[in-house]
């Protein structure tokens, strides 16, 4: 078992550096280009695309009725078909749902200030574009086509950046970031819809009815946890523009971009091919159990030195690059820090709840994490009327659930629970330690 898992691991680190360097560079272009774009924008205009975004994050969370991971595990002559009808649903629910999203932002919370068919417009882009993208992964992920999937993000950031950029100097300081974005996810959703097949939708009653049957546990069990998780993820930033307003979100924003670099870096191309991995070995009857431990631990290992230096310096970071007047995001960043290290270790272990066919775990362990965030945010405000304070506690209840539950999907794997809890615990230790004497002993020396 040993031996089958060690040949695993080393194919893996083909498909994850194929993936890792695409990912690095389009990282790179993100952190040229962010201090500028920043500088145009402000944290306003950064603060209404941040909103939108989530949004149409929890748009997405249901528009594929929860059947775009069933790509995965289709056999492969009903592949077609699923593609074709969850695309048709996406175009569909992507139309209806921009309607509601724009007359709520037009008439009930005007916040955003953009013309009503502009912005029908910029939001069924985001949905529909976005959802593409991500059935498009999935499906390049199944064929294991990691060269069209390592040139993505270089094509989105580059597109995005250089089009935000340009038009911003051009005076478009607000429909420039907008547009940029936009053109950046239409070019890769082209780039990766050319391996794939040509057809987008169907008409076809017959195709619908058989798609249902054969998904049925998507549609009941995934897209339940799909909307809980996204709407989990997006409560956040639902929360601080309700709460503290679109400016200090725009703040928030830059904030989770930082954050989420050495996710982007790395992790995401290790969970893609981890879902791969373990999707493959389900379907030949393996066990999965030590592969998912040896992929976490070894998260842990790789991600510690970044999240320590973030935790110790990220107010500095962000004040070198982007200047001064966003020193708030870098003191969001070394709040989050730990948050972000348990998100990376998620990251990695992609799709392991529906390769283990226990959606119902995931959908508890949101459904928990939403309570977390709501009260989080509702004791940093109304008991110690500070974002900061929300923030902390906001983050805590992350983790605390967060190793619950991976400890309750190891005794599902027969894995013993005791050493993650123990490893998980001494990499927060350790992490905020270490930041600390880094911390002490810069400031000593400056």
């Amino acid at each position: 078992m040993k031996s089958l898992l060690k040949k695993m691991l080393s194919g893996n680190k083909i498909s994850v550096a194929k993936i890792s360097s695409g990912t690095l560079l389009g990282q790179v272009i993100t952190v040229v280009t962010l201090p500028l774009i920043t500088r145009i924008y402000g944290a306003e205009i950064i603060g209404i695309w941040t909103l939108l975004n989530s949004a149409a994050m929890i748009i997405m969370s249901f528009s594929d009725l929860g059947m775009t991971n069933a790509i995965m595990l289709e056999k492969k002559e009903e592949i077609e078909d699923t593609y074709k009808v969850i695309t048709s649903i996406v175009a569909v629910i992507s139309v209806i749902a921009s309607f509601v999203i724009t007359v709520y932002y037009t008439v009930f919370n005007n916040v955003m200030g953009i013309n009503p068919a502009v912005l029908f417009l910029i939001v069924v882009a985001i949905i529909f574009t976005t959802q593409q993208i991500q059935v498009c992964y999935t499906w390049l992920n199944r064929n294991a086509d990691y060269n069209v999937l390592m040139k993505n993000p270089i094509i989105r950031n580059g597109l995005y950046s250089v089009i935000a950029i340009i038009l911003g100097l051009l005076g478009m300081n607000k429909s420039g970031y907008f547009i940029g974005q936009i053109i950046g996810l239409l070019i890769t959703l082209i780039h990766m819809k050319r391996h794939l097949p040509k057809s987008f939708f169907t008409l076809n009653c017959s195709i619908y009815k058989d798609t249902f049957a054969r998904n049925q546990r998507f549609i009941k069990y995934q897209m339940p946890t799909n909307i809980i998780s996204n709407f989990k993820n997006q409560i956040p930033i639902l929360l601080i523009q309700g709460i503290w307003g679109t400016e200090i979100l725009g703040y928030y924003g830059v904030t989770v971009r930082m954050l989420q670099i050495p996710g982007a870096l790395l992790a995401s191309a290790v969970g893609r091919v981890f879902f791969y991995t373990t999707s493959l070995m389900k379907r030949e009857g393996k066990e999965i159990g030590y592969y998912v431990y040896n992929n976490l631990i070894k998260g842990m290992k790789i991600v510690f030195i970044p999240m320590v230096f973030l935790m110790a310096f990220g107010d500095i970071i962000v004040i070198v690059f982007l200047g001064v007047e966003w020193k708030l995001a870098g003191e969001f960043v070394r709040i989050l820090t730990l948050q972000y290290f348990f998100m990376f270790l998620m990251t990695t272990v992609h799709g392991l709840s529906i390769t283990l066919e226990k959606q119902n775990y995931a959908m508890i362990s949101c459904g928990l994490q939403i309570i977390g965030y709501a009260l989080g945010a509702a004791i940093g405000k109304y008991i110690f009327d500070s974002l900061y304070y929300a923030l902390i506690f906001m983050s805590g209840f992350f983790i605390t659930i967060n190793i619950t539950y991976f400890s309750a999907l190891f005794k599902v794997m027969n894995i013993p629970r005791k050493p993650y809890v123990i490893k998980a615990l001494l990499s927060i230790f350790s992490i905020v330690g270490l930041s600390f004497v880094f911390r002490y002993i810069f400031e000593l020396l400056c």
